[in-house]
Formats: C-alpha cells, sequence, structure tokens
C-alpha cells in the first residue's frame, strides 16, 4: 500500500452538518490557491502519493467548480493525478494519460472545456481542458474544509518531478447566516502553521466560516477577554482568551488546563449559535517560531544583542546573545492564567527545559519563558555558537526531545 506524503483527514461530520440554507444566499465565486512550498514528486519505487491541501474557509454549495493545476514532470503518462473535497469525493483529473508527450504545466481543468487532456495530449504549458472524470461529482457539497489534490507517479523510476501549485475556484450558493464552522487542519500554531495538534497556553489561529462579525474586533492591550465581539470558544468546556476576531478568522490562546496526551474538543459560539465540536491533538508543546515573514518561514522575529532586529545588515555576532519568540511552548512556572500578560517579575519559565541549534551547532539556552507583557508568546535566550557559519543560518528549537519549531527559519551570522 502506498505511503500518503501529507495527512488526508474526512471531515464528514462537519460536512454532513451542514445544509443549504436559501434564505439569505447568493451565487458567488471564490478563488483559493495553494501556497506552500513546491512538493515533490518521487519515483515509483518509493510508493509515496505526494498530496497538496488547502483549507477553504467559506460555506459555499458548490454548482461548479475548476482547478488549475502546475505540475512540473517530463512525462505524464507516469502520473495518477487526482482531486479529493472535505467528504474525499474523489475525481480523476488524469490516469496515466499521454505516455511521453503533454505537459501538465499550468494547466486547466473544467468540465466545459471542449476536449479531454487525455485526448489533446497538448505539448504546450497552459490550456483548458476536461479531467478524465467530471468535476460536477462536487455539485452540490459544501466548499468549508480541507481541499487535496494528489499525485502519485505509478509508471516509472527514471524521474522525480514537483507539485508547484493549485488553484481552486468555485462557483455556488454562499451560506450567510450558517452557524460557525471550522475543522482540525483549520487549527494551526500562529507562528509555525502548523496544525491540528496544540499544546497548553498555545497561541492559536482557528479559520472557518461564519466565525464572528464581518468587521474583525481586536482586543486592547493586556490581558485578554474570553469574550470578543460576542464569540466565545471553548477548549474542554474551559473558555479560550481571545485576541481577534472576525467571520473567517479568530485568534486564541489555548487553556492552560487542556490535558496532553489525549484530545480536546473545540467549539465556536457567536450569535446564539455554535459549532460542531473539532477534537484537536494535545501535546506538551509544540514549538513554533515567529518569523519577520509572518508565515512562518523566513528570518525570524529574533532581537539582537544591541536591540536591533536580526537581519542581513544587522546579523548577530558568533559569542552574542539573541532573543527569539515563539509560541506553543506549553506550561510555565509560577503558572499564569489564561489570558494572563505575562509579569516581569517574577519571570515563569517553560516546565519543560528548551534547547536550541543554530547553523548544525547547539546553541545555549539562557532564558526560556512567557515574554514580559504579552499573552501566550514565550522568550527565548539563546548563544549563537562559535563553529556557526556566516550570513543566512539555520535556526530552530526543541523541547523534551521530541517536539521541534518548523523548518526554513533562518538567523544572520556575522
Amino acid at each position: 500500500m502506498r505511503r500518503i506524503s501529507a495527512a488526508m483527514i474526512a471531515l464528514t461530520a462537519i460536512a454532513a452538518a451542514l445544509t443549504t440554507n436559501t434564505a439569505q444566499a447568493q451565487t458567488s465565486t471564490f478563488t483559493y490557491s495553494y501556497g506552500g512550498a513546491p512538493l515533490p514528486i518521487f519515483r515509483d519505487g518509493a510508493d509515496i502519493i505526494t498530496v497538496a491541501n488547502l483549507f477553504i474557509p467559506r460555506s459555499i454549495a458548490i454548482s461548479k467548480v475548476t482547478v488549475n493545476v502546475d505540475i512540473d514532470y517530463p512525462r505524464p503518462g507516469d502520473l495518477n493525478v487526482y482531486m479529493y473535497s472535505p467528504i474525499l469525493t474523489r475525481t480523476k483529473l488524469l490516469e496515466r494519460n499521454c505516455g511521453n508527450q503533454g505537459s501538465l504545466t499550468n494547466i486547466t481543468f473544467d468540465d466545459s472545456a471542449g476536449s479531454r487532456y487525455s485526448d489533446a495530449c497538448p505539448s504546450a504549458p497552459g490550456g483548458t481542458y476536461r479531467g478524465n472524470e467530471t468535476l460536477s461529482n462536487y455539485n452540490n457539497q459544501n466548499t468549508i474544509g480541507l481541499w487535496s489534490i494528489a499525485v502519485e507517479n505509478n509508471g516509472s523510476n527514471d524521474f522525480i518531478g514537483f507539485l508547484r501549485g493549485y488553484t481552486l475556484t468555485f462557483t455556488g450558493t454562499a451560506l450567510t447566516n450558517a452557524p460557525p464552522i471550522s475543522a482540525p487542519q483549520a487549527v494551526y500554531n500562529t507562528a509555525s502553521y502548523q496544525s491540528g495538534i496544540i499544546a497548553p497556553g498555545e497561541l492559536v489561529n482557528i479559520g472557518g466560516a461564519n466565525l464572528g462579525p464581518a468587521n474583525a474586533v481586536i482586543a486592547p492591550a493586556g490581558n485578554l477577554p474570553t469574550s470578543l465581539g460576542g464569540v466565545q470558544v471553548n477548549f474542554d468546556g474551559t473558555p479560550a482568551a481571545l485576541s481577534y476576531v472576525s467571520s473567517n478568522l479568530l485568534v486564541a490562546q489555548v487553556p492552560f488546563g487542556v490535558k496532553p496526551g489525549g484530545t480536546a474538543s473545540m467549539t465556536v459560539s457567536y450569535q446564539n449559535s455554535t459549532s460542531i465540536a473539532v477534537p484537536l491533538v494535545v501535546a506538551n508543546a509544540v514549538p513554533g517560531i515567529y518569523t519577520q515573514s509572518a508565515d512562518g518561514t523566513g528570518v525570524g522575529s529574533v532581537v539582537n544583542s544591541d536591540g536591533s532586529l536580526n537581519s542581513s545588515t544587522h546579523p548577530a555576532a558568533r559569542g552574542s546573545y539573541v532573543a527569539l519568540y515563539a509560541t506553543g511552548l506549553g506550561a510555565v512556572s509560577p503558572a499564569l492564567a489564561n489570558g494572563q500578560a505575562a509579569p516581569l517579575a517574577p519571570l515563569s519559565t517553560t516546565a519543560t527545559p528548551v534547547s536550541a541549534v543554530v547553523d548544525g551547532y547547539p546553541a545555549s539556552v539562557t532564558f526560556a519563558g512567557a515574554a514580559p507583557s504579552l499573552v501566550g508568546v514565550y522568550q527565548v535566550n539563546l548563544l549563537i555558537p562559535q563553529l556557526a557559519g556566516s550570513g543566512s543560518r539555520s535556526l530552530s528549537i526543541y523541547q523534551g526531545g521530541a517536539a521541534v519549531s518548523q523548518n526554513l527559519v533562518r538567523i544572520y551570522v556575522q
């Protein structure tokens, strides 16, 4: 059995609860694109299916869907390309068609196209074609949830390639008075963007539909409230502190009382309506480093010893101390209340020690704990190793020997 290179979780319970409500509905078209890194397409012998997931936060009863794929692979006839909806309805776009001919760069699949890709086998990038199966398979389903493109090399060990991206365009009836809706994949670390797993005290983004007011509400500085803009979020019945609420995105602090080693049930309530419970795996820690790009990649939010923000023009010297900012480092001592801004004294340190690595070399950590005056944000002070190279170098933190921060975070070293 072939392994899957990314999790595909059925959201059957969520999808089943979505009913078309036409009382306040209008036909709309929305486009969403996969924004992650290109994913490798492996040789046949690796037995790995490449899967790119895209969470759709809007609630739309589908009347039409099209998909544009950008696949860099020299022989289309080796590949199976499938599309999955949140309830795992599968549509075959290609199934080992066209042999050595054809290009899968910037190809759009649309039921209204004049010919099937498998008949045309276009040699040039671009163009619009029908797939092997119709995209009308998704008509009357709801868009909310995790959509996936899966690419399987089932024909050759001669080549590898990349799934560079894809774009979904939905037309249908936008449901404006449905209950709040979210999903495990839409609950993710505000620093690393890791989804589906949470830790006590972590700041998380919660994506979905009908989550809160159309006009975003931001909590004032200081301690955070558990009700904001008419929105409440509960984890196992305990209210979460909220810093930002809107119709499609909430920012909340996971209560410190959630129990690692099991699952927590999250619900969102707004305008006297409550979402279906969303199950989330709970770990002791889910480290994520904040980055200056605010997308979990690139140069970290690191402050040099002179107070400057780390950059190519302000690198950190070897042997100097820097401070990075993170979330998801779990319990602290002395304990903090949910939503409490951490005091300057006494400092609350992480219950589990934190380690750091710069450019592959261990970096001594002198402090890891709640960042003073902030909620759900942790500060880690570390020493730049003398053996670290110059320029842009990798940066990561570890906790408990297993929990590790995201890849692709960098720090500039002098």
